[in-house]
């Protein structure tokens, strides 16, 4: 089931069903500008593959969760 449009906000990330995690870096005239993340093997280290875009619509109907900041 497709997230809500509204929730999706910049600075956060998302999780599609495919395990890919998403970071959103802007939110630009119902496209929504992100990034993909990766972690290494148990390095500690994060990798971001170049910026992306997508319609928020499509966004939302790809996202599966929001994926909270360990703290």
């Amino acid at each position: 089931m497709p997230m809500s449009q509204d929730s999706i906000l910049a600075g956060k990330c998302y999780r599609t069903p495919e395990e890919e995690m998403r970071q959103v870096t802007a939110i630009d005239q119902n496209e929504v500008v992100f990034t993909s993340v990766s972690s290494t093997h148990g390095v500690g280290l994060i990798s971001k593959a170049a910026d992306k875009r997508l319609s928020l619509a499509r966004f939302a109907e790809e996202a599966e969760s929001e994926v909270q900041e360990k703290r």
